[in-house]
């Protein structure tokens, strides 16, 4: 089964269900912060070397910089997917790729120093998140769509029902 094409979501895109930006803003976080974690295990506590006293401290960190800026990084992809997305696999791999690390990395760098990795530390996990950001920018964007669709296809119809 392949991934679905990137769509675009933002102020162009179809309206969506009553109280939309509340929920778009509750699952961004969500994605956020899920895919994060799963992605930062192995790259901060076995290639990087951290300690697991570190690493929560950073996970903690990034739990806080993560909802502060998952609306915002999914407001930016949307704003990038309606001017360049559209245009087939490769074309949603180089746009997930390119908003991922253009807006992830400077993050990425800063949280780790605030969370009190090395510099060595933080080189190194650094330089494996650029090397790897090829991998992970089409599957959190793969992974942002489904949580959408999935909250919009299921969820919302059900609670459209309930009397609230």
């Amino acid at each position: 089964m392949s991934a679905p094409a990137l769509t675009p979501s933002g102020p162009d895109a179809e309206p969506a269900a009553p109280n939309s930006r509340r929920w778009d803003f509750l699952l961004d976080i969500f994605a956020m912060n899920s895919f994060s974690w799963a992605v930062a295990i192995p790259i901060e506590l076995v290639l990087a070397g951290m300690s697991w006293s570190e690493h929560l401290k950073v996970r903690l960190m990034a739990l806080v910089f993560n909802t502060l800026i998952a609306r915002p990084f999914s407001m930016y992809r949307s704003w990038i997917v309606n001017r360049f997305g559209g245009g087939g696999f490769v074309n949603a791999y180089l746009v997930d790729t390119f908003v991922f690390l253009s807006f992830q990395f400077p993050l990425y760098m800063a949280n780790m120093r605030l969370g009190g990795a090395s510099w060595d530390e933080i080189a190194t996990a650094s330089i494996t998140f650029m090397l790897i950001a090829g991998a992970l920018g089409r599957p959190y964007g793969i992974y942002l769509d489904w949580v959408r669709r999935v909250w919009i296809n299921t969820l919302v119809p059900l609670l459209g029902r309930r009397a609230i």
